[in-house]
């Protein structure tokens, strides 16, 4: 088989996350100009001749460079626009002092409208191995979220980070000044069961994480998102001034970041797949592939299982690294789509090349890299897109399809699907639960958050009852529950006079959970109570029993290749020094 898959395969604010080194900034902002510069074609590589009614000739090489008119006159350089003109989206540098990448609109948007109309993957990295975490201490500090924001609440038990590739870790963040604000994402495993299918584990289950306007937003401003009070604090810079380019400077030298959208790989166990939004030409540019690097030992998990046992696992990131065998440097690459295009080597249409110049900076887990995916071929609209992984990813593969068979642990139920099964409409109580139980890895989990300086009172009590109101139905007050009685509400007419299904209304006895925040844990001993209506209670999955913690779930990063500098192959210079002393 030639074929397969990306999925398309600890410290952050109480609201958000952090970011980063002015010192690399400016050297990637040097980079990219000159990268710029270099981009005037030489006649000799020209890729194609267009007479036009002045009789002057237009010779083009790259597709995203620069053309030269061949006249009588002196050759005149004609620059050819990077981002297409039905791209909405580009990454270029930041109106940011010491900003970096930015994202910047296109096209006006209102209020409300969707920034990145398929969203983007959400990957859960779970209870890092303190021993070895230093070594994404660059993607920690500066571009993970907190997992509470992004449903990874019980992924893991001591911490949980969020991977937010795209707008969540390209765009600058304000306090005030911030114009997009995210979403939720949609959980699901695209029908690739842990029973029946060998990809199951090794692709997350989070995605189509949108990003909306929170303002009207004029064509040419920079997108701006907030990581919340603490980081902006270690910052000073100024909100309110409003950033903008020139819509012709910035499709001319921007990135486009919507040439991919997501959708369900052609390959069999991929799950998600990167598919082209529209027609995309042979040598242009598909998508930027900015890069973080982080060490493959920071990947390890520490899992401390209830019964106070520890065992390690790897990260479900590590599928979503470039690599090479012969080294222990990893890199992330967070932009739009690019984490979705699977590996097919007798299909590959796009390549990884690097910025120019950007390979040649001295490795360090603090730098910041720079790759570029490009068409190798003419990519109609609607096409899957797919990327050569190396012969190291395929054979693993095929190894691990060879051996896979189902995971021991009888778990053979998802939440996500039970809490859009009407079967499931109705919660059951704990006592009817002794007679009809839930399956062991499923519990009830509510919406419900603790008032301000609650906790005192509760301290002086043994139970306590509660007062929920619908507000309280946001990502960060979810936590496990009991339900101890149900009822219904009486019958409401509707304005035709109809009378409505009756409503369920529920009393649970409100726990806590791992990460929670300090002023919300309900005092220990304390039966704290509050009645709540059925949207408020979710069903969710126990700890490490979510399909990427299984034990025979696919990792491997993806293979750089010839790509990967030679100069960061460790691992082949430590053989060969021991194979000296041996």
């Amino acid at each position: 088989s030639h074929n397969n898959f990306n999925d398309g395969c600890g410290i952050t604010s109480s609201s958000g996350r952090f970011r980063t080194s002015p010192t690399i900034i400016r050297l990637a902002k040097l980079l990219f100009y000159a990268l710029l510069a270099s981009n005037v074609v030489d006649a000799s590589s020209s890729a194609s001749v267009n007479e036009n009614t002045t009789g002057k000739s237009h010779q083009c090489g790259d597709k995203d460079g620069v053309c030269m008119s061949s006249s009588d006159q002196a050759d005149v350089p004609i620059q050819r626009n990077r981002a297409s003109a039905e791209c909405t989206l580009v990454m270029a540098p930041s109106g940011l002092e010491n900003g970096g990448w930015g994202i910047f609109t296109l096209t006006p948007r209102i209020k409300d409208e969707v920034l990145n109309q398929y969203g983007d993957v959400v990957i859960q990295i779970t209870d890092p191995n303190p021993h070895t975490a230093a070594g994404m201490r660059r993607l920690v500090w500066d571009y993970l979220w907190e997992g509470q924001l992004l449903a990874g609440h019980y992924e893991g038990f001591q911490r949980v980070y969020s991977a937010v590739p795209g707008i969540g870790s390209l765009a600058n963040g304000r306090t005030k000044g911030y114009n997009a604000v995210g979403g939720y994402p949609a959980v699901g495993n695209l029908g690739l069961d842990r029973v029946f299918s060998p990809g199951a584990g090794a692709f997350t289950h989070y995605e189509n994480y949108t990003w909306t306007a929170s303002k009207d937003l004029d064509a040419g401003d920079e997108i701006f998102i907030s990581y919340g009070e603490h980081w902006m604090n270690e910052r000073s810079l100024t909100d309110g001034t409003a950033w903008k380019r020139d819509v012709s400077d910035l499709r001319q030298f921007g990135y486009c970041l919507d040439n991919i959208i997501p959708g369900t790989s052609l390959i069999e166990h991929a799950g998600r797949g990167a598919f082209a939004s529209r027609d995309l030409e042979q040598d242009s540019i598909i998508a930027p592939v900015p890069l973080l690097s982080l060490s493959i030992s920071s990947l390890e998990i520490l899992k401390e299982r209830q019964d106070g046992t520890v065992e390690k696992a790897t990260q479900l990131l590590l599928n979503y690294c470039y690599g090479h065998a012969n080294s222990s440097t990893l890199l992330f690459p967070y932009s739009n789509g690019v984490n979705m295009v699977n590996h097919h080597s007798a299909k590959a249409n796009v390549k990884l090349r690097w910025l120019e110049g950007s390979e040649l900076i001295p490795h360090s887990l603090n730098a910041k890299y720079m790759l570029e995916m490009v068409a190798l071929r003419d990519i109609s609209k609607g096409e899957e897109i797919y990327l050569d992984y190396g012969s190291d990813w395929e054979e693993a593969w095929k190894t691990h399809v060879d051996n896979w068979r189902p995971d021991p642990v009888d778990v053979k139920h998802y939440a996500h699907k039970m809490n859009t099964d009407a079967n499931f409409s109705v919660i059951r109580t704990l006592e009817e639960q002794h007679s009809n139980p839930y399956p062991d890895s499923i519990f009830t989990s509510c919406y419900y958050k603790l008032e301000p300086n609650a906790i005192d009172k509760l301290k002086t009590t043994k139970q306590s009852v509660g007062t929920y109101n619908p507000s309280m139905i946001a990502p960060r007050n979810l936590r496990p529950c009991l339900v101890i009685q149900r009822r219904e509400l009486p019958a409401s007419s509707s304005r035709e006079g109809r009378e409505e299904h009756n409503a369920m209304a529920y009393t649970v006895h409100v726990l806590n959970r791992p990460t929670l925040d300090a002023a919300q844990r309900i005092p220990r001993g304390h039966r704290h109570f509050v009645n709540v209506p059925r949207n408020a209670i979710l069903f969710s999955e126990k700890t490490y029993t979510s399909d990427q913690h299984l034990v025979n779930a696919f990792r491997k990063e993806i293979g750089l290749g010839d790509a990967f500098p030679e100069q960061w192959e460790d691992l082949k210079l430590l053989s060969s020094q021991m194979a000296q002393l041996a």
